[in-house]
């Protein structure tokens, strides 16, 4: 299934500009604004759910009669066939556990069979996650988590997934993720380079050197990226790779940071990230990039206009595909040149557990004998997806030369490539913060105001969200220690 971050929430009657005292009185009367609408909103009735003590959670199927059905919209034949052998594996262990698989047209219905009991375990989006968890659809099988050794190798990606709704909690397991990667012409870097001393050759790695590319090698070292829609994206890569996980009181909700009432919007190094993003637009991209979608960038990288391209994983194939052979080199997304590495938010889908489902013990058993590091690497090469563990390569050394081998390669060097994401647990929040965001960015980018003014901004909208909702995704046992 294929997904690609960054679609924002559309909103086109909310128009956004901050130039003065007037513009942040604004930004913090919409979030409070937003907090009293939720504290109007009526709140629907939860099912209940298992204990979650600290003691570990027997994490087995007990061998008796049992009964689970897989709920999913969009899978594809071939990860539908792998599913079915993984059942057949499993109910050869355990052949008192009837395994169905109910296929739906789409997520409305999927979601339709977990409100109403019809499924236990079921696909979801990461989009839809934080929906299905607000309406308790979903169970927290942390508890189990905590017994399951085959976890013990997750990639960073899939760790973060599994902990996106907060690192004390678990509602979904993910199968497969989504994230952009850096595209160059190796043909013409290779060319520059070749005659050249180590200290005159041009790097990739970061964005000061990407505005260097563009000053020596001119249109041949631009770079076509698309922000429409996407700003806050970059915006935001930029400042958690500069700052660092360790910087954020939780990577699940990652504005926030560890200094109690703080965000890191207001945490050095922030105004000089703001300036950094706007070099890069200015000087290292190519002219009107900010406006561009996605697929404008990818042509005109594909036409020879640039480059160097920033874009989803997913055009691996395509790229290949138009350019001469050797010609396409990739890497990992722009890492920062003082923390030496990346920090972004990716898309990713999994299967999550009902919260109505009769056996969660055996429901959660199964999904880990799914997710397994030899089951998932095998679905992994049969489908194309991403797999979870890092032993990957060593038990399929294949996958390295498959579509998916430049994040292989990422997965290999975890240090430099993590990941976190937006507080999406305040779902109201960040559906009304993504288009102000937008905005926010593209008046900066204009000059209609300055670095600090457009922190300040942010860091109002998000001290009045907390100051209203409090750390919503904290377990109890996290608050009482904080």
């Amino acid at each position: 299934m294929a997904m690609r971050y960054g679609s924002p929430i559309k909103n086109k009657g909310m128009v956004w500009r901050m130039k003065n005292k007037k513009g942040l009185a604004l930004v913090l009367g919409l979030a409070l604004s937003i907090g009293l609408l939720w504290g109007c909103a009526p709140q629907e009735e939860e099912p209940s759910e298992p204990s979650q003590a600290e003691s570990l959670v027997p994490l087995e199927n007990t061998g008796g009669k049992a009964s689970l059905t897989l709920a999913y919209s969009d899978l594809g034949d071939s990860y539908v066939q792998v599913l079915e052998e993984v059942i057949a594996k499993y109910r050869a262990d355990f052949p008192n556990t009837e395994i169905q698989l109910k296929p739906c047209d789409t997520p409305a219905q999927v979601q339709a069979l977990l409100r109403d009991g019809g499924a236990d375990l079921a696909q979801v989006a990461d989009t839809d996650q934080a929906g299905y968890v607000g309406q308790g659809l979903l169970l927290d099988f942390a508890p189990y988590m905590k017994s399951w050794k085959g976890g013990d190798d997750l990639t960073n990606g899939a760790r973060q997934a599994l902990r996106s709704m907060g690192a004390g909690h678990a509602y979904l397991l993910p199968a497969d993720c989504s994230q952009e990667i850096l595209y160059y012409r190796a043909d013409w870097v290779e060319t520059y380079n070749e005659p050249l001393h180590q200290d005159d050759k041009v790097y990739l790695r970061n964005w000061n050197q990407l505005e260097r590319t563009r000053d020596l090698l001119g249109d041949q070292g631009a770079l076509a990226i698309g922000g429409k829609g996407k700003l806050s994206f970059y915006f935001d890569a930029m400042l958690w790779s500069r700052l660092g996980r360790g910087s954020m009181l939780d990577p699940a909700a990652a504005y926030f940071a560890q200094e109690e009432g703080e965000t890191l919007f207001t945490q050095e190094g922030a105004e000089e990230v703001a300036e950094q993003f706007k070099a890069t637009f200015d000087n290292a991209a190519l002219a009107g990039c900010a406006g561009w979608t996605e697929g404008q960038a990818v042509a005109a990288f594909k036409e020879g206009e640039a480059g160097v391209l920033l874009a989803n994983s997913s055009y691996y194939g395509e790229l290949l595909e138009a350019l001469p052979p050797g010609a396409l080199g990739t890497d990992g997304f722009v890492r920062d040149r003082f923390s030496g590495s990346a920090v972004t938010a990716f898309g990713f889908w999994g299967w999550g557990i009902s919260a109505y489902t009769q056996d969660p013990g055996t429901a959660v058993h199964f999904l880990t004998y799914l997710s397994a590091a030899d089951n998932n690497t095998y679905l992994s090469k049969v489908t194309g997806a991403l797999p979870i563990h890092s032993e990957a390569l060593e038990m399929e050394p294949s996958l390295a030369d498959g579509l998916r081998g430049p994040e292989i390669r990422m997965i290999q060097l975890s240090s430099e490539r993590q990941y976190a994401l937006r507080p999406t647990m305040y779902q109201q929040a960040c559906g009304g913060f993504a288009p102000l965001y937008e905005e926010m960015l593209e008046g900066f980018l204009d000059g209609e105001q300055d670095a600090a003014s457009l922190l300040a901004g942010l860091d109002s909208f998000w001290q009045a969200v907390q100051e209203e909702e409090g750390y919503t995704w904290q377990t109890e046992e996290e608050k009482a220690a904080a």
